[in-house]
């Protein structure tokens, strides 16, 4: 299949992250021979999912969770069952397939290889690239068997879920009470008693705190912390002795230019975006823009631009560094913006519109398209080149360390026969990782090590390889009570301030009978009544409060307003008891701006839950065994 996608050469150029997209496919077919001798984790209508499926799959989604949310990966990884994810999105696959194929759905060869070349990231200059294809997947660690199997079941999903799409209808009665709902406007009046209003009347003897202990221990549980070793073999220093050959130099130029030696034109610009909401009326538009206006004039008489943006702009992407957009070049901006600034001078400011809102646009600085010369960049490719020399010394060197360490040696005297150095972590977590360990593969791989164990981490292309050894395990616990005591007495003294301020809570409610006795029981209690602004129920924010949707949700199924909620709500322990006061639906003028984009959003969510009761018939028809034991068991990218 595609075999002459595969005799493409190689190269070392270039490295792109791919994960997003791996993401979406999974690898169907592979490894079926070895599945006819291992015990399955799991089947799905007869046909076996291997354990090794499961860690593979689950190391994709970390990678992809990583490479989308950045440090914050880890918070979430670490609430989430991963290879419980990973197994029902193997299952889906396979039952996706066996459906698609069942229906008669099938997806050329001719039909694969046009999509695949038709992907930007294959291509330059508009077309498809043999190599950028190879090298791309090489830097991914990805066959062109695998990869092509997972564009293959891509397109095939691709095509079953159009034809479960057609068949979705909606009224327009539907949407426009969809519509009502979610940009419905309500005030709310409330009451809030604060736990921390109790903490001082609440008692703690040693046993009450030792007996809550025993009953929350998971609240106290410790995740699995290690401790590692490693020796990074920089390329640098391995391959610092070397002097290039003034033909080599100028080769890699030649080879480079276009890529890396020539830049097209590039601006520096701030901006401060004042934001208009999709579907807002002509009186929001012109505010935002007399708003816009006015922070334009204020700037145009020397007000500072940062201080500016962290005040008033709406883009939370670069507000708090004074809406500093960095340099980029054409194509990376939207087509008004891109225009606007492409045409400005240095230290000029602009108001323009696009479908955001309106920016106030200053240049900083701006470079025209121009080509380094050999003679300026060549101590950049002589480092280049070193390094490139260092990589090959670091995987030899890597290669003979590694079978020593396995063999006892000591990490320390193999490092400083490199001239290098062991770095030895302090104890972390897979919560706190990333700021020990700077490299998501290094992450990855001290996780699955048993105490003791030795790995070599090969480098991605340009990166250095690492030798890694676990030298401390200490699993996930609960300490035992001596050592945690003052922290469980803090637990217990808040669990009971939050629980009597909902029992307060709940005392006042009860002498609610209607709206009418809100405000007297308030003040008879001697409590502040807080009146909220109108907002818009979808949002799940209360002004003054924050996040807090089990409110909007009880707001919206309220019988008469004015009227109670009829339950006490708690928010970070806090109570509060709330009155609905308005609620108002958008009017006429309102539907007629926001029609069409809600039309197409309302038809979309239609379609994707279509899809999943789809998903989830096929499920129900289908015979799947887990085994519980084996499953459970978990394997390397337990999370």
């Amino acid at each position: 299949m595609l075999d002459r996608m595969r005799s493409w050469g190689r190269s070392t150029a270039i490295k792109v992250l791919f994960g997003f997209l791996i993401l979406a496919f999974a690898f169907w077919g592979v490894g079926t021979t070895l599945a006819m001798r291992v015990r399955p984790v799991a089947t799905v209508n007869g046909n076996r999912i291997l354990a090794s499926e499961i860690d593979n799959q689950s190391d994709q989604i970390k990678r992809t969770l990583t490479q989308i949310y950045g440090p914050n990966a880890e918070q979430l990884l670490h609430s989430i069952n991963l290879r419980q994810e990973a197994l029902n999105q193997i299952i889906e696959d396979r039952l996706i397939a066996d459906e698609a194929r069942h229906l008669g759905i099938r997806v050329s060869d001719d039909t694969l290889a046009d999509s695949i070349a038709a992907d930007p990231k294959f291509q330059e200059g508009g077309s498809f690239d043999a190599q950028k294809y190879q090298e791309i997947l090489q830097a991914n660690d990805l066959l062109p068997s695998d990869y092509e199997n997972a564009v293959r079941g891509s397109l095939m999903r691709g095509a079953l879920q159009q034809m479960v799409s057609q068949g979705v209808q909606v009224s327009d009665a539907d949407v426009r009470h969809a519509y009502d709902l979610r940009d419905e406007k309500i005030k709310l009046a409330y009451v809030e008693i604060p736990y921390q209003d109790f903490v001082a009347k609440v008692s703690s003897t040693p046993k009450q705190v030792e007996d809550y202990y025993n009953a929350h221990k998971d609240q106290f549980k410790e995740p699995e912390q290690i401790k590692v070793a490693y020796v990074q073999y920089d390329l640098a220093i391995l391959g610092g002795k070397v002097t290039p050959a003034d033909k080599d130099i100028e080769a890699y130029y030649k080879t480079n230019l276009a890529k890396l030696y020539s830049h097209p034109d590039q601006v520096h610009a701030q901006h401060i975006l004042i934001e208009v909401p999709s579907g807002a009326t002509a009186q929001e538009k012109e505010k935002a823009k007399a708003k816009a206006e006015e922070v334009l004039k204020q700037l145009r008489k020397g007000a500072d631009f940062a201080k500016l943006a962290k005040a008033d702009s709406n883009d939370p992407s670069n507000r708090d560094a004074g809406g500093d957009l960095g340099t980029f070049g054409r194509g990376q901006m939207i087509k008004p913006f891109e225009d606007a600034v492409f045409s400005m001078k240095p230290g000029e400011l602009r108001l323009v519109e696009t479908k955001y809102g309106f920016h106030v646009v200053r240049v900083d600085s701006s470079s025209p398209a121009h080509v380094d010369k050999l003679p300026e960049v060549r101590p950049q490719i002589i480092e280049a080149l070193r390094a490139e020399a260092g990589g090959k010394v670091a995987r030899q060197a890597l290669d003979e360390d590694v079978t020593a360490a396995i063999n006892g040696a000591d990490l320390e005297a193999l490092a400083k026969k490199r001239g290098l150095e062991v770095i030895e972590t302090p104890s972390f977590s897979t919560v706190d990782a990333s700021a020990v360990l700077h490299d998501q593969k290094l992450i990855d791989a001290a996780f699955k090590l048993d105490l003791g164990q030795v790995r070599a981490i090969p480098g991605d292309k340009g990166a250095a390889p690492y030798l890694l050894k676990l030298v401390a395990l200490n699993p996930e616990h609960v300490p035992p009570f001596k050592d945690i005591e003052a922290k469980v007495r803090d637990a217990y003294i808040r669990s009971s301030a939050e629980s009597q301020a909902q029992a307060r809570a709940q005392d006042l409610l009860k002498q609610i009978k209607t709206a009418a006795d809100f405000d007297k029981i308030a003040q008879a209690n001697k409590l502040s009544v807080h009146q909220t602004d109108a907002f818009v129920r979808s949002s799940e924010t209360v002004p003054e409060i924050g996040s807090f949707p089990e409110v909007t949700d009880a707001a919206g199924v309220v019988d008469k307003v004015p009227g109670v909620i009829d339950r006490v709500l708690q928010n970070k322990g806090d109570a509060y008891i709330f009155e609905v006061t308005a609620r108002t639906p958008p009017g006429a003028e309102d539907w007629k701006t926001a029609q069409t984009d809600f039309t197409s959003e309302f038809v979309q969510q239609a379609r994707a839950e279509a899809w999943t009761r789809f998903i989830e018939a096929l499920k129900s028809r289908a015979r799947i065994t887990v085994d519980a034991n084996q499953f459970a068991q978990g394997g390397p990218s337990d999370n």
